[in-house]
């Protein structure tokens, strides 16, 4: 049976993983802390296969504190807790050193699910954490093509845009035609697109340039 080291602030939560945990049969809630303040000695004089600590509960310097931890018992892992789903957290907790980071109000098979993936050696993320992430970045094929345009290349694009010609454009930047070409031709590559009225139609879509 492995042994878990529990640290939470509010007896009832604390009741609430106990049961959840030892209702499998395969784990042993073995020392119950209400904070963080005998954490690391805690984790000095007994042996845990995994300490399930909340942010809250063991302090403002939480992910100081978790490093600590990871670095006193590099065999033992550690389940960070959390009320909020924001990414930033779990970001900071993982680069403390902790396997696995689960919101409060995931369902009881979460936190089980997760106790079993850390253990096993892997990294987990709560289900609503990772939803967070996703919303968080444009999956839309060209949605950086844009991005890597450099200034010049961007010049030419909105020239294009309002109608210029080849020529016009030449003059308002003060370079010759060809180049004006050349860099409609790595518009074309960089953009993924194959004519000019495609260019357009890009720029405008992307709200590089103002329609009106």
């Amino acid at each position: 049976m492995k042994k878990v080291l529990l640290a939470e602030r509010h007896a009832i939560t604390r009741d609430g993983i106990r049961y959840i945990l030892q209702e499998t049969g395969e784990y042993q809630v073995a020392r119950e802390l209400p904070d963080g303040n005998a954490l690391i000695a805690t984790v000095r004089d007994e042996t845990f296969d995994i300490a399930i600590v909340d942010l809250i509960s063991i302090g403002a310097r939480s992910t100081e504190l978790i490093s600590q931890v990871v670095s006193c018992t590099p065999m033992m892992r550690v389940l960070a807790l959390c009320s909020t789903a924001e990414p930033t957290y779990a970001k900071s907790v993982f680069s403390a050193g902790a396997s696995g980071f689960v919101t409060k109000g995931s369902p009881a098979a979460e936190l089980v699910r997760a106790v079993h993936s850390v253990l096993a050696g892997h990294r987990y993320m709560s289900a609503q954490v990772a939803e967070r992430m996703v919303q968080t970045i444009d999956i839309s094929p060209d949605a950086q093509l844009h991005a890597r345009l450099t200034a010049r290349e961007k010049a030419v694009l909105e020239g294009l845009a309002c109608g210029n010609g080849i020529s016009e454009i030449a003059s308002r930047l003060g370079i010759n035609a060809k180049t004006v070409s050349t860099y409609k031709a790595r518009l074309l590559k960089k953009l993924e697109v194959r004519t000019e009225a495609a260019l357009i139609r890009y720029a405008l879509e992307h709200q590089i340039v103002d329609p009106d």
